[in-house]
């Protein structure tokens, strides 16, 4: 797959309906569909490890809702990166304390709009200050083992 724009990682839990809460708005998204969107548990990716996923993106994208063992040990990751982080919650529900002091900033939404427009800001802010925003001309059509 040509990668296309920025690299964005989304961290969620695995517990929380994220293919509804975050995969379907994104997805829906004109101005996303410029750019690669990496999705740790979707069919293509989850028999890939995590930080092998996380090194390549070049933004991450948390979403706070109900965190699990597995969304703080990538949250830790991202952090250690030093790469660029929006952190979400959804309003009704909030998040934990804790990750405030770790996220400075973290944005409450209500709806698939929000969430959606909150997303396509973060990464549109980036892209011509990482990687300059282009994209790699190289098709990959295959891998030999």
């Amino acid at each position: 797959m040509e990668k296309r724009g920025l690299s964005v990682y989304f961290i969620h839990s695995a517990k929380s309906d994220f293919n509804n809460l975050i995969y379907l708005p994104v997805l829906r998204s004109k101005v996303l569909a410029n750019h690669t969107l990496v999705f740790p548990d979707s069919e293509a990716n989850k028999d890939i490890y995590y930080k092998d996923l996380m090194d390549k993106a070049d933004l991450f994208v948390v979403e706070l809702t109900s965190p699990d063992t597995g969304f703080n040990m990538e949250l830790k990751y991202a952090l250690m990166s030093k790469k660029p982080i929006l952190a979400l919650a959804q309003k009704k529900i909030g998040y934990e304390e804790k990750y405030q002091k770790l996220l400075n900033k973290v944005i409450g939404y209500s709806t698939e709009q929000e969430i959606r427009y909150f997303v396509e800001n973060f990464v549109e802010s980036y892209k011509d200050k990482i990687s300059g925003g282009k994209v790699d001309p190289t098709l990959v059509l295959g891998v030999l083992n």
